[in-house]
């Protein structure tokens, strides 16, 4: 079920240890096992048939955020979580993903998302742009759809959200790999959006990175274009239909979510939002395409114990600076972050600092 491709970049990143000090999930389990190299060497014992693909690899395999960090500081070139995400696909094929992965696939197929619970809706008609909500901001984060949707309209954006919003695929796609199932989703979702004919703002930066470099793969392509949310306020900002606050006198750090910062390279739309909203701003180590992931959603789904550690590390590197909030524009971001808020921290949702 490997692909030549993805065992090519196993073979090499097995040599390999140069990025063993920016994975997430290392820094807090401390285990080999965790290193990008680790996984890649375990792919190449399997293709030669000196170990089986059996269920302590199949959780190895799930013990990744998926962040890119490795990638993004990869100097040949190699991409790890492209054999990680085809050995999560071998895994649930062979029946020995974990138990807790196989109840999230079973929530999406019986429910549409991860939660296995109704989506809100959060229909609404408008002419100007349409809406992506996300389920984990529609479940786990609805303030923070309802702070951009009430941005928009301060600003005198038409905004329309779809009624019944589809999944775009991007949670079935980092539990089980790009199978054929994934992309059906995203066909449905691409068609739903392009039926209305208007651009795409994407309040999750996860799916707005399935919509933007897979979906024109597949032949589903958001044909009105796609912009993330944190870009399209930034925008609204420097065209003066919104209005920045008075200065607080508190300093803030930006968190630079995995997706935002390693596959669109944004980090200057949240940092105008944040001065916007009045934080004087300094930086955390590890920032822009280095940032430290605080984990994932869909990863808090199969192993909350361990994100809520991962969530805490990325905390320690705030509590490190004289910043005294946690400046965020990511439903998954806040989902991580609010596990753990140490006493005399504010986490701060941008889009509500600018209401």
């Amino acid at each position: 079920m490997i692909s030549q491709n993805a065992l090519h970049h196993a073979e090499k990143c097995r040599f390999c240890w140069m990025c063993r000090h920016l994975c997430p999930v290392q820094h807090q389990t401390g285990k080999e096992l965790n290193t990008p190299r680790a996984k890649g060497l375990l792919l190449s014992m399997v293709h030669k048939k000196a170990q089986e693909f059996d269920k302590d690899m199949g959780q190895a395999m799930y013990e990744c955020l998926l962040c890119d960090a490795c990638t993004n500081d990869c100097a040949t070139g190699y991409q790890p979580p492209l054999f990680i995400r085809e050995a999560r696909t071998e895994a649930v094929v062979s029946e020995v993903a974990p138990e807790s992965v196989m109840k999230l696939i079973e929530n999406v197929e019986t429910s549409g998302n991860i939660y296995g619970v109704e989506k809100p809706s959060y229909g609404q008609d408008g002419t100007d742009v349409v809406v992506y909500i996300g389920e984990v901001a529609a479940v786990k984060a609805p303030e923070m759809a309802k702070n951009l949707l009430a941005l928009l309209a301060k600003a005198g954006v038409s905004a329309k959200v779809l009624p019944n919003e589809p999944a775009s695929g991007v949670m079935l796609g980092d539990l089980m790999g790009y199978t054929e199932e994934v992309r059906k989703q995203a066909e449905v979702c691409a068609r739903a959006l392009n039926e209305t004919g208007l651009p795409v703002v994407v309040l999750d930066s996860y799916d707005a990175e399935i919509m933007t470099q897979k979906y024109p793969e597949w032949g589903c392509e958001i044909t009105a274009g796609v912009t993330t949310a944190t870009a399209f306020v930034a925008k609204l900002l420097e065209e003066k239909k919104l209005s920045p606050k008075a200065a607080l006198g508190t300093l803030g750090a930006c968190h630079d979510d995995d997706r935002l910062a390693r596959t669109f390279h944004e980090f200057a739309p949240v940092r105008a939002m944040a001065k916007a909203a009045g934080y004087g701003l300094t930086e955390m180590f590890n920032h822009e395409k280095l940032a430290k992931s605080c984990g994932t959603a869909v990863a808090y789904g199969y192993m909350p114990e361990l994100v809520t550690r991962i969530a805490g590390g990325r905390w320690d590197d705030l509590t490190r600076t004289d910043a005294k909030a946690m400046l965020v524009a990511n439903p998954e971001t806040w989902q991580c972050f609010k596990l753990c808020v140490p006493e005399g921290y504010q986490l701060v949702d941008l889009f509500g600092a600018l209401l």
